[in-house]
């Protein structure tokens, strides 16, 4: 009887070890990939700065061409306006 009651007790402290083990994994999993979540943010957060002052350059040049082309017709129509378009980029 002492001998099954031992190998009880062994299963039970090999169980609670892999147990403390796996509670300390989840930790540094969960450290991990906050890491790693915020680093993918930022890295997004660059990208979409950079297209838009992409987008920008080209409404500018838009911009730009359209008052080339119209340059005459504004002359003669007041109420013609050129405004910009303004888009804005989100996800």
């Amino acid at each position: 009887m002492k001998n099954s009651l031992s190998e009880k007790e062994r299963l039970l402290t090999t169980l609670t070890e892999i147990y403390d083990q796996l509670e300390e994994l989840e930790s540094v999993l969960e450290a991990s990939f906050s890491d790693l979540r915020l680093s993918l943010n930022k890295e997004e957060l660059i990208k979409l700065k950079v297209n838009e002052q992409r987008l920008s350059v080209v409404e500018m040049e838009l911009e730009q061409i359209n008052l080339f082309a119209s340059g005459d017709d504004l002359g003669s129509n007041p109420k013609q306006v050129s405004r910009p378009l303004k888009l804005e980029l989100g996800f």
